[in-house]
């Protein structure tokens, strides 16, 4: 199991532990939830350390063999800020899909990767 999983069940677990000494020994509730505040403060500590951290995309060779980050991003002829509405956002003028500027107000136009 990894290590994030096995965090996240420790971190239900607390909760649960918790939640049970405040339902069932309420003069316990202050320790339960000081205890509680302190296992998730050392939880992120554990999480957010720098051997925690999860390992990048591999850079292998790509689609043209010299490496991943040489390959497009996608085989299509629309610029890379084309619009993928009907419409400009910023002043609502009808535009053709894939338009990468407005012929109206000139805004260039957001897209989505």
């Amino acid at each position: 199991m990894q290590f994030r999983a096995w965090l996240t069940v420790v971190n239900l677990a607390a909760f649960v532990v918790a939640i049970l000494v405040l339902e069932l020994l309420p003069a316990y509730a202050p320790i339960a939830f000081y205890g509680l505040v302190g296992w998730m403060i050392a939880s992120l500590v554990l999480l957010y350390r720098p051997g925690a951290r999860r390992p990048g995309p591999a850079a292998g060779p790509g689609p043209n063999g010299t490496g991943a980050d040489d390959a497009p991003l996608a085989s299509t002829s629309v610029p890379a800020h084309a619009s993928v509405f009907g419409f400009c956002i910023y002043c609502a003028a009808p535009i053709e899909p894939g338009t990468a500027r407005c012929p109206s107000c000139k805004h260039v136009l957001p897209h989505l990767a």
